[in-house]
């Protein structure tokens, strides 16, 4: 339920009751957060990580090194609290001593695949690069780059340099649909916006494998507006990304709870449950978040669509945590 402006009534619309309130907190320039942080995390060719260890991603699973320091303040992130508190539980670590960690992992769980994630990546150019050199040099098959692409988009010659690497596949995590949503879910300046879409444009030119993935199957974070501008600003570079644009929903964990307060995320609940057995609701879900790939070949996905409800119960299940 919002305040209108115009009177005392409170009334109901679906995204402000799923979704966030539109505080009016002050925005930052990610670039300079990105030299802050590059200063507090890196030391020479060394950068900070939380911990190293593998996760179920990618198919057939990944050695992971967590590193600490991002340049965007996203409401809907799980990623642990290093990302904002760069001196808690990190140590810093040379790329040969990242390299170490991630390969004894592998090896242990036989793993095909190593990545660095949950904070920025590309935070320390020098560190990552190293990094990139002693996996190309290995056996493995794919070293999985997660990113913002808030440094890429401003630095083509990064993208050239990553693109030496054979085995590099870049993750490029899009936050949002217009500048302005931009601005409000990442805490970033709305004029970052479009960093990320150029970032795919330098990738795509420089023929690095990548893919885009973004939190637009989830209605408390993107309304079909927001996904339709999106879905528009990835055509305009290539139809073919849309196709194989890969939509997420937030799942809300400790960490996700605590930082979707700071802006005014709606903790009642109450509502959400109750709009979900509407029968004109669950139509807006079903047709509005169906996977592009489905509305291509105009067929109805329901196995989506009850995963998109069931993940939808977890903001009741875990709000309160």
């Amino acid at each position: 339920m919002v305040r209108s402006p115009d009177s005392t009534l409170r009334l109901p619309t679906i995204e402000n009751s799923i979704w966030i309130r539109e505080a009016k907190l002050p925005t930052f320039d990610p670039l300079e957060l990105s030299e802050r942080t590059e200063r507090a995390v890196c030391r020479g060719n060394k950068r900070k990580y939380s911990k190293f260890d593998s996760t179920i991603n990618y198919k057939t699973g990944v050695a992971t090194g967590y590193v600490v320091g991002c340049s965007l303040r996203c409401i809907f992130c799980w990623a642990s609290e290093t990302r904002d508190h760069y001196m808690k539980e990190a140590d810093y670590y040379s790329p040969q001593e990242v390299y170490d960690r991630l390969d004894a992992i592998a090896k242990a769980k036989r793993l095909h695949q190593v990545r660095i994630s949950d904070g920025e990546p590309t935070i320390g150019k020098n560190h990552l690069l190293e990094l990139l050199e002693l996996v190309e040099r290995s056996d493995y098959k794919r070293f999985v780059l997660e990113t913002n692409g808030i440094l890429l988009g401003t630095d083509r010659d990064y993208v050239r340099e990553l693109a030496a690497f054979k085995k590099v596949w870049v993750r490029v995590s899009v936050k949002a649909g217009t500048p302005e949503a931009f601005a409000l879910k990442t805490g970033a300046r709305a004029e970052a916006f479009e960093c990320q879409f150029r970032a795919i444009r330098y990738l795509k030119e420089a023929r690095l494998n990548f893919d885009i993935a973004a939190m637009s199957a989830d209605p408390r974070f993107m309304d079909p507006l927001e996904r339709i501008s999106l879905i528009a600003k990835l055509a305009d570079i290539d139809p073919g990304l849309v196709l194989n644009l890969e939509e997420e929903m937030a799942i809300l964990y400790k960490t996700t709870v605590k930082r979707l307060k700071a802006p005014g995320w709606d903790q009642s609940r109450r509502l959400l449950p109750f709009l979900q057995k509407l029968p004109l609701l669950r139509h807006f879900l079903q047709y509005s978040y169906l996977p592009i790939s489905s509305l291509a070949q105009k067929k109805f996905n329901r196995g989506f669509t009850l995963k998109a409800i069931k993940e939808l119960s977890l903001y009741n299940k875990y709000g309160d945590d």
